[in-house]
């Protein structure tokens, strides 16, 4: 029994799972394949039916008996005895249908699971660099403060980089108006900042030159998304933005209360394999430094940085 247009995926991945020896990665990298096309829920009943016919008769000793009116009967299946193949199809037909209805049920309330997922992620893949994308400029410039200087890091992040890699560790490289650029950076011990070919200003306090792009319960929301995101399942209500797909899946956090603090809505978007998080999208930020009312950071690499890249005197 073939289905054309299936994804032969399935083939690989729906055994391991009916066998129960697939890990949660293999496991939800079908879920999002079964929820793609009719075709790969086709293919996968398929699977799931000969699996039970299987359990079956190894469970009633046919193997060993005659296995060879067993495989007669799996070739040629309107032979000899329907009603006694109907007998061991409909179980298992059953059995698939049960596995499906949970998979669709279940996979919905997996979004915190899967936050869970992104978060390890960031762990095993340390070094990402993201690029900055202003979604919604703010609607107003902020109050002129003595010490923000001509040009606010918060107002100037469109097209600007980021580099991360554990926590503490980040590189901000900015343009500014008059064509000279700013880095701003951290290495846990420090904080730095430089701009165009000046001497790099620094600080033993690792936070603060990221206060300039801080938010205004001070968390610099997207140089630390395992920060924001560490804080998605208790302060936001959690749901999928679309169905998920074989390619990135989409989540959307509502902010609970106006008066917690933070964005009013954060997108994340991450690989389910991997859970190497694509892209988060920030909307509504509070402004107390200026700055966007959206913006997202969208993944440009992983590749492995210098181990010196964090440290001010790296050149970049």
């Amino acid at each position: 029994m073939t289905f054309p247009g299936h994804d032969p995926l399935i083939d690989e991945l729906a055994p391991g799972v009916l066998l129960d020896t697939a890990d949660e990665a293999r496991r939800a990298r079908l879920a999002s394949l079964l929820a793609a096309s009719p075709e790969n829920r086709r293919r996968f009943v398929d699977h799931a039916v000969l699996h039970g016919m299987l359990a079956r008769e190894a469970r009633a000793g046919a193997f060993a008996e005659n296995p060879e009116l067993f495989f007669r009967r799996l070739e040629n299946t309107e032979a000899s005895e329907p009603k006694s193949l109907l007998r061991f199809w409909l179980p298992a037909a059953a059995a698939a249908a049960l596995v499906l209805f949970f998979t669709f049920s279940f996979l919905p309330n997996r979004a915190e699971a899967s936050i869970d997922r992104v978060i390890q992620a960031m762990e095993r893949v340390l070094d990402r660099t993201y690029s900055i994308q202003v979604i919604e400029p703010g609607p107003d410039p902020a109050p002129a403060r003595t010490d923000r200087g001509r040009f606010p890091p918060a107002n100037h992040l469109d097209g600007a980089t980021l580099w991360l890699r554990g926590e503490g560790e980040f590189v901000l490289r900015q343009s500014l108006p008059n064509g000279q650029t700013r880095i701003i950076g951290a290495d846990r011990a420090r904080s730095w900042s430089m701009r165009g070919d000046g001497p790099a200003r620094i600080s033993d306090d690792p936070a603060r030159f990221g206060r300039a792009v801080a938010d205004g319960s001070g968390d610099i929301v997207f140089i630390d998304p395992r920060a924001r995101l560490a804080d998605l399942k208790r302060l936001y209500h959690l749901e999928w933005l679309e169905r998920p797909s074989a390619g990135c899946w989409k989540l959307v956090g509502k902010r609970r209360s106006p008066d917690q603090g933070g964005p009013r809505e954060i997108e994340v978007w991450f690989q389910p394999d991997s859970g190497l998080l694509e892209r988060l999208i920030l909307r509504q930020m509070p402004r107390a430094n200026g700055g966007p009312r959206s913006l997202a950071i969208i993944l440009r690499s992983t590749e492995p940085l210098p181990p010196d890249f964090f440290a001010p005197a790296h050149p970049r």
